[in-house]
């Protein structure tokens, strides 16, 4: 424990220079009556990315009293699959949680995702014409029948909360040329640019969002000075409309910051701080996982079931400090703390996975159905939008009468946590995995090969494997040279060999949804590449770092011959998997010729130590995946680089390996070669965000 004493003193050390470095004079007040008198409707936007000021639990009151609206009456319905739709001049009528103020509709929908319970919103932007106080405004909403009327309103924006949707993101880079976000400006400093004032946000623990004046701002007392600012919710008290300023969010949810990564927790120890708010978790690790994504907590004390107060067991208290550390460390047996984790420059989904035995989480009743197993029930409470966490009972009098499915209780609460977690046997539950990032789309999570030219290949049906894609390369003439697998709407993962020599993004062509190269002609519709990243320590497939992103100039709209499959994350590195093909339209013979059919074929992994004796001139690293048959006969060849090696795993598609290299093509004791795409989620998600 002297170690951990040890980092705290640290830490309580750098708290008291931060409160020195951090003294200025209080001129909020000067600066907002500038704002004021100097505020200008004639302002340029930027085209901004949505912004989720997560697991905003406030609830306010609407003051704003509905006026008269066209008659016409439409229902908006909520449904398990993504909705994206944006509606243009409608309103939703009722439904009310919260008001909260955005810059964009982007930005609103994704505060609405991150809200535990909203389910749509409205959003009145600058434009709005008949009440200037509104603008800005963001609407969230709920209805306990997953739908509400749509009103028609000339200027308002109306949509769908996105929690079923894929990869959603907190980072939100871009920034608000001619708006004041306003809020309690805790910091004001000099700043050369708007980027520089930015990185001292994303490098500051209780920065939310930040507004620069530039040097030809109206009132020269304000030039080029940066005001750092936070609020109790994460979102901006209000948005104004004000000439020559810039203002943008915090990018710590973009794995940007530069402060320390606090990982170390503490048992039998209680941070003493302000409390902000409570809710009941099964562990420290969702206790700490809501911290990290609630606005304003910096660390937590988590009670555990031991915990002498009953009523108190299995509380999470979320806290803040002036200093942004806390305030001391008080000896408390059965307490565990730590700290929030959103200065961490890696990926942390807003959920959690893992099921928990002996737990009752207890909530508002959705339904209650049966399923056979637990994982089961956890699907269909992730495919229920309104639900939150579950319950999977096995008690006497709870399952059918062969005993094979029992009951599944789906459950919600109005901050999304248990109301309280009752222990014993017979009960086991876990929580909805909508905002996993794993959970790319209801159809990443469902799509099953209908029966599963590669090598010793078969011919694949229609939309069986939606991810992949054909890649042709225009030179004097074009032609099919490597797959690639749809991770995102605008991003296709290939192999870096693929590219390396040809760099130029417009000789590419992404050709998606198509299952014979014959259908490929004039007329086939195609993605331009605006991007090519290949990985910087790429220098040749059998070194390794073979992979390789392609931005598409547009973005892709999902159907049901071209969807995205789900990425692992770091944590699945250790998976293990046991169906998984390999796929595309290469050679079925080392001297032959492109296939016109999607070929596929199934392929056993190998392990590390059993491909390194088959391969002993080469370095097999923990970065590569082997599979394929001793005895030969089905592997990948050429033209079927840069495909995907898919694998299901309780019944999700991922892409666990990118097809790299092998000596020929099925050769006996020589496996295939691939990419392991678990070692690179880090990499993927930062030059992709």
């Amino acid at each position: 424990m002297d170690y951990r004493n040890e980092i705290l003193q640290k830490l309580l050390m750098n708290g008291r220079k931060e409160r020195l470095c951090c003294r200025r004079v209080a001129i909020q007040d000067q600066f907002q009556r500038s704002v004021d008198d100097g505020c200008s409707e004639n302002v340029s936007q930027v085209e901004c990315k949505p912004y989720p000021c997560i697991q905003t639990y406030y609830v306010f009151r609407m003051h704003w009293i509905y006026r008269t609206f066209y008659s016409i009456f439409l229902l908006a319905s909520v449904y398990s699959e993504c909705v994206t739709q944006i509606y243009e001049n409608t309103f939703f009528q009722g439904g009310d949680l919260t008001t909260v103020f955005t810059p964009t509709a982007n930005y609103c929908q994704v505060v609405c995702t991150y809200h535990p319970t909203c389910l749509l919103f409205t959003y009145l932007p600058a434009t709005w014409t008949k009440d200037p106080a509104k603008r800005f405004s963001c609407y969230l909403k709920d209805s306990d029948t997953e739908m509400l009327p749509k009103v028609n309103m000339e200027g308002a924006i109306s949509g769908h909360s996105l929690k079923q949707c894929n990869q959603i993101s907190a980072c939100s880079p871009d920034v608000h040329v001619g708006l004041d976000m306003e809020g309690n400006i805790f910091d004001i400093s000099m700043a050369d640019s708007y980027q520089e004032c930015q990185k001292r946000c994303t490098n500051n623990n209780r920065c939310h969002f930040f507004t620069y004046a530039s040097e030809t701002f109206h009132n020269a007392s304000f030039w080029k000075k940066c005001f750092l600012k936070h609020t109790s919710i994460g979102t901006p008290a209000s948005i104004k409309m004000l000439d020559e300023v810039v203002s943008g969010f915090s990018l710590k949810p973009c794995q940007l910051s530069e402060l320390d990564c606090q990982m170390d927790i503490f048992e039998d120890h209680e941070f003493s701080g302000i409390n902000i708010t409570s809710f009941f978790t099964p562990d420290i690790s969702v206790c700490q996982t809501i911290c990290t994504y609630f606005p304003k907590c910096l660390f937590f004390t988590f009670f555990t079931r031991k915990w002498q107060i009953e009523s108190q067991r299995n509380l999470c208290l979320l806290k803040t400090s002036t200093s942004g550390i806390p305030e001391a460390l008080v000896s408390q047996e059965n307490a565990i703390s730590g700290f929030g984790l959103l200065n961490c420059r890696r990926s942390l989904p807003a959920c959690n996975s893992r099921t928990y035995t002996h737990m009752d989480f207890l909530g508002d009743e959705l339904n209650v159905t049966y399923t056979k197993g637990h994982r089961a029930c956890q699907h269909v409470c992730t495919d229920m939008i309104r639900c939150q966490f579950f319950s999977y009972s096995l008690l006497q009098g709870s399952c059918n009468e062969e005993g094979r499915k029992c009951e599944c209780h789906l459950r919600m609460s109005s901050n999304g946590s248990p109301v309280k977690i009752v222990h014993g046997p017979g009960s086991i539950s876990g929580y909805s995995l909508r905002l996993c990032k794993k959970k790319a789309s209801t159809v990443c999570m469902q799509h099953s090969a209908r029966t599963i030219r590669i090598v010793g290949g078969t011919d694949s049906s229609p939309g069986e494997w939606p991810w992949q894609v054909s890649l042709h390369a225009k030179l004097s003439r074009q032609r099919h040279l490597c797959g690639g697998s749809i991770i995102s709407n605008r991003w296709i993962l290939t192999a870096a060999h693929c590219v390396t020599s040809l760099e130029n993004p417009n000789i590419w062509r992404v050709y998606a949804g198509i299952l014979r190269q014959s259908e490929i002609n004039e007329d086939t519709p195609f993605f331009k590449v605006e991007e090519i990243i290949v990985h910087s320590q790429y220098e040749y497939a059998q070194t390794g770092y073979d992979i390789a992103l392609l931005k598409l100039d547009k973005p892709m709209n999902f159907t049901d011959l071209q969807l995205p499959i789900c990425l692992p994350s770091k944590e699945d590195t250790n998976t293990f998997y046991t169906d998984c093909w390999v796929i595309g339209w290469g050679y079925r013979k080392e001297k032959g010729r492109v296939q016109d059919i999607l070929q596929k074929a199934p392929v056993p992994f190998m392990s590390k130590e059993e491909c390194q004796a088959r391969y002993r001139k080469r370095r097999i690293g923990d970065k590569v995946i082997c599979a394929g048959y001793d005895e030969g006969g089905r592997d990948a060849c050429k033209g079927d680089s840069g495909g995907p090696l898919s694998c299901r795993h309780e019944e999700v598609w991922y892409l666990v390996g990118i097809t790299s290299w092998g000596e020929g093509c099925a050769r006996p004791r020589q496996p295939g070669v691939y990419t392991k795409v678990a070692e690179y989620s880090d990499w993927i998600l930062e030059k992709t965000t």
